[in-house]
């Protein structure tokens, strides 16, 4: 009987495990994170300026392209997973700070400093959203911080709650859910 026990507890952990490397191939990298912040808004002849953005929808990697305006930073969006209604990082949501991290550390980025931006959907009020934006993008900034070796200096942490949806037609869409990170540009 221990042994049946045991065995599904092993094949529960592998499960868990193969999960999160098959989400782990979804998410952006490193290089594809330094990319985007270190590039300035490509411009469309059509559309004027857009930025990439990372979050899973259909696209591939989870890249997806919204529209900017001609003047914004370089900046991007991470599907920074969360425990639910906390600020305590997932371990895929670790994987994907610790690729944040090692991006923020490249060369390409050099004496750059950004913003940590955390947005939450529609769902619950205001105060609350605002707050749990707020815990969110601290939690980032403190662990690449203290995981990763990024320079405190280097980046600021803000919340914006439910204000600024991805997807204002459906304010409880997944893509509302995101961590925003921007290039602020050289030290000031």
């Amino acid at each position: 009987m221990n042994m049946l026990k045991n065995s599904r507890l092993l094949l529960m952990v592998v499960l868990a495990q193969a999960g999160i490397a098959l989400a782990a191939d979804n998410m952006p990298g490193a290089d594809d994170i330094a990319a985007k912040l270190a590039a300035p808004p490509a411009q469309t002849p059509s559309s004027g300026a857009q930025t990439r953005s990372f979050f899973n929808q259909d696209s591939s990697r989870g890249i997806t392209v919204t529209n900017a305006k001609p003047d914004e930073p370089p900046a991007i969006d991470l599907n920074i997973n969360f425990e639910f209604n906390a600020a305590k990082l997932t371990q895929e949501g670790s994987v994907l700070v610790g690729n944040l991290g090692r991006a923020l550390k490249d060369s390409r980025l050099a004496g750059k400093r950004f913003r940590i931006e955390g947005h939450t959907d529609g769902k619950g009020s205001d105060a609350y959203n605002q707050a749990l934006s707020e815990r969110r993008a601290d939690a980032v900034r403190r662990e690449l911080v203290a995981l990763h070796g990024v320079d405190a200096a280097r980046i600021e942490a803000l919340g914006f709650g439910k204000s600024r949806l991805l997807d204002a037609l459906n304010p409880e869409a997944a893509a509302n859910r995101r961590v925003r990170v921007i290039n602020l540009g050289g030290a000031q």
